[in-house]
Order: C-alpha cells, then structure tokens, then sequence
C-alpha cells in the first residue's frame, strides 16, 4: 500500500500565514505517522521557504505553496511571483558540496542570509529556479522517516 497527500495553498504575502502553514503541514504529517524530527526538519524547511518570500518579495500580494507527501518524501514548492532575484544570489546555498555546508559557521552569516544554508543543511535536495513572470521557485525534497505505528505505510 502506498500513499499520496496533495496540498496547495494560495496565502497572502503577510507573516501569519507562515506557522499557519507549517502547523497544518505538521498536523498532516503527524496524522500519517512521520516521525518527529524529520517533521520539525520539514516544518523549518517550510517556515524559511516561507519567511523568505515574506521578507524579501514585496513586490508581490500573494504566494502559493504547494506539498506532495508519498510514502518516501516530502516535496514542497513554493513559488512567489515577485521581482527577478539574481541569479548570482542563490549559487552559495545551492552549489556548495556537503562538506563546505557542514564546514559553514552560520553564526557569521548575517541573520537575513541563513534561511537558504537552513533549508540545504536540512533537505535532501533544493532547487532554485526563475518563476516565469519573474520571482522565484523553491522546491525541496526530503526523505521521510516514519514512526512505528506508522509502519502500514512501509508495506508495499
């Protein structure tokens, strides 16, 4: 047996949606039985996904997230329309091999660039690309680690 949860969300650029969204993503993951820090893991990856387009796109009234859960990962996109970002911005958080981001001493990044070395430390895979009417789209995937109780979701 194997499973599928879909959730998109169309939020308004405004700071209360961000633990709106990630308690509902929590709720859901709970429900199915994924384990607890790889839920907190998840849920950090959605909050600085989140806060990023609250910080930075202001430009923009509203920003979609979209989530798909099988019984392996946990893929988030989160796309906001917003200003064209450079390119030359994003190449650190994406480009860095593990050994250099596990090398990184975040406490000397400025407090407003942590949220991309946060989410590439924690996911297994991230993903920057041009929106197509401009801003950006993030897109994580994260291996999930599940509960006892939640072993159904293992059979196949």
């Amino acid at each position: 047996m194997s499973i599928a949860l879909r959730l998109a969300l169309h939020l308004p650029r405004d700071a209360a949606t961000v633990p709106m969204a990630r308690r509902l993503l929590d709720q859901a993951l709970r429900t199915l039985g994924v384990e607890p820090t790889c839920r907190d893991d998840i849920g950090l990856i959605l909050t600085e996904a989140c806060a990023n387009v609250i910080e930075h796109a202001r430009d923009i009234d509203d920003y979609e997230i979209s989530i798909e859960v099988t019984d392996v990962r946990c893929v988030i996109h989160v796309v906001n329309d917003g200003s064209v970002i450079d390119p030359g911005r994003l190449v650190l958080a994406t480009e860095m091999t593990t050994t250099e981001l596990a090398a990184t001493d975040f406490a000397v990044l400025d407090e407003h660039g942590r949220g991309l070395h946060i989410i590439r430390a924690l996911a297994d895979e991230l993903y920057l690309t041009p929106a197509t009417a401009g801003g950006l789209i993030l897109r994580t995937v994260t291996t999930l680690r599940w509960t006892a109780d939640a072993e159904i979701w293992q059979r196949r």
